[in-house]
């Protein structure tokens, strides 16, 4: 039995209070707080799935695997984890928290954790390896003036601890740059720390997934091709054969693997690479060692039989008293756990109106991706529910 139970936005925990922050693009997104829903993926008959929020029972029913559920019944901010230090179930088997946020038994400490999540830290692990792609830690305004522009704006800068997209600011002109640095030089008293990165012309993103043992060992787990709707992760599916030689991309991790143990860190790992236009390769642009979408589908995709599993999102504008409950109905005749082909969803006990995201996985046969996401979108359309957003496939 593995007791599961995660905080989604675990970069903002693992982000120190002194840090000066980039101006904002959008704001927190409301439904990271129920995000913990989509760990039932990983869930194995036997295991327990403590979630912040209450499920649906529909949801639950549909993954077709008997695991216990609980709920804390929390629809505030804030680590779960803070509701379970002291609750026995943590007592019961192994913990597989989707990242590592408090003191828990058979795990790296957090103090370890937020250290190899920055990306302060990755991009000097990369400068140490020489892997292409390295960018440059500044940590001064003037320092950030005179690398975006010895770059001519052909920039991006990154906060240490930003995830999907958060955090994270392209700059292309001199304006752009000077309202940043406006931004920046009111938060007196606050440290800069920003990380610096050529935007590079990109081909695909892709991420590769490995499990870090105790003792240093690893396991290669899969390549996982990304889908992004600007800079925010959008949908994931296993990177085809011709993409990249995953056998040499999976030797070339061996030092940053080694790098990552010898720091105090076991268990799950995402790195973040790019295939560029020209056919080279940006092996590690940031590492998040904790759970990820990726790793989700790559599990996802063991229990397809012969079909192919695809994380995708499914937005959608909800009117007044429509809910998960409609979408589920709408799709009914599409349902599937991954026996045969068609669609499960894995989240989204808590939509409401004016509407929001719930992540679908799509099992299907090679080449067929594109057709079974236009049947969902012609399903839900046709129960008065109104899909919305567009994606990126690069």
């Amino acid at each position: 039995m593995t007791v599961r139970f995660g905080t989604f936005d675990a970069e903002s925990w693992w982000r120190p209070d002194d840090l000066a922050v980039l101006p904002s693009v959008g704001g927190g997104d409301p439904a990271v707080d129920t995000m913990d829903e989509l760990l039932a993926g990983f869930c194995a008959p036997g295991d327990v799935l403590i979630t912040r929020r209450p499920m649906d029972p529909e949801i639950l029913a549909g993954y077709g695997v008997s695991f216990d559920h609980k709920s804390i019944d929390d629809a505030g901010s804030g680590p779960i984890e803070r509701h379970l230090l002291d609750d026995p179930l943590l007592a019961d088997g192994p913990l597989e928290p989707y990242a590592v946020l408090a003191p828990l038994a058979g795990l790296p400490s957090p103090e370890v954790v937020a250290k190899v999540n920055s990306k302060t830290w990755s991009n000097e692990l990369v400068t140490q390896l020489g892997l292409p792609g390295a960018g440059r830690v500044v940590r001064s305004v003037d320092e950030l003036v005179a690398a975006v522009t010895d770059l001519d704006f052909r920039t991006l800068i990154k906060d240490p601890y930003g995830v999907s997209g958060r955090a994270l600011l392209e700059v292309t002109t001199p304006g752009v740059l000077r309202a940043i640095e406006r931004v920046l030089r009111k938060q007196t008293g606050q440290r800069i720390e920003l990380l610096v990165q050529q935007k590079y012309p990109k081909a695909h993103d892709f991420s590769g997934h490995l499990h870090v043992r105790r003792d240093g060992s690893w396991e290669f787990l899969g390549l996982q091709q990304l889908t992004n709707k600007g800079f925010r992760h959008f949908g994931s599916s296993p990177a085809p054969a011709a993409l990249i030689d995953q056998g040499w991309y999976a030797e070339s991790l061996a030092e940053v693997v080694a790098a990552i143990s010898t720091a105090g860190y076991w268990g799950p790992v995402g790195i973040d690479a790019m295939l560029l236009d020209d056919g080279s390769v940006v092996p590690v642009l940031e590492i998040n060692a904790r759970q990820s979408l990726g790793l989700l589908a790559l599990q996802l995709d063991r229990r397809a039989d012969d079909l192919t599993a695809h994380l995708w999102q499914l937005e959608l504008n909800l009117s007044p008293g429509k809910g998960i409950r409609d979408v589920l109905h709408a799709l009914n005749g599409c349902l599937s756990s991954g026996d045969r082909p068609g669609a499960l969803v894995l989240n989204g006990s808590h939509l409401t109106a004016p509407g929001g995201r719930v992540y679908v996985a799509i099992f299907c046969r090679a080449g067929e991706l594109a057709q079974w996401q236009h049947r969902l979108l012609a399903a839900v359309t046709a129960a008065g529910l109104t899909p919305r957003g567009r994606s990126d496939a690069a």
